[in-house]
């Protein structure tokens, strides 16, 4: 979780909000505004170039990549309430990137002791599965053994000779 200004962005969930203090509303983001905040939030400070930012966010789409930047770019002001000559939030290096100017506060991630690691339940699930389908394949192949393979009391005794 990193927190600016009146915003939080939970880098895992993908998600934007206003902090509690600003009254804790959800901000619904396109994916690629959430991508491009992300990437502007690992470097606070940082110039961000647009040569970067096409190679990691846009490299396998076939779109106009300036206009799509500035739309992005723009949505993402708007939402941040960023408007104006002097930006809070994201600085526009002319010809160069983008820049985020705000001090950026990264909290630990927090998660109770007691709660589930969220890959133990179909871990577990998966096991069961694999556990019985032995028990079904051993079952099985024990039958078809009896079957072919007669047992000590069905065979000739070696004494007694056959007639």
């Amino acid at each position: 979780m990193k927190t600016f200004g009146d915003f939080e962005f939970d880098d895992r969930r993908r998600s934007l909000r206003r902090s509690l203090k600003a009254g804790g509303h959800p901000i619904r983001l396109s994916g690629q505004a959430l991508d491009f905040l992300g990437l502007l939030l690992e470097r606070p400070g940082e110039l961000i170039t647009r040569e970067e930012i096409e190679r990691r966010l846009w490299s396998d789409r076939n779109v106009d990549f300036n206009h799509s930047l500035d739309v992005v770019v723009s949505r993402l002001r708007t939402v941040l309430g960023d408007k104006g000559s002097s930006p809070r939030y994201i600085e526009t290096v002319p010809r160069k990137g983008y820049r985020f100017v705000e001090a950026v506060a990264a909290e630990p991630e927090t998660r109770p002791a007691n709660k589930r690691r969220p890959w133990s339940r179909p871990l577990v699930t998966y096991a069961a599965i694999a556990i019985l389908a032995a028990i079904v394949a051993i079952l099985f192949a024990r039958t078809r053994y009896d079957k072919f393979v007669p047992s000590d009391r069905l065979q000739a005794s070696p004494t007694v000779p056959a007639r």
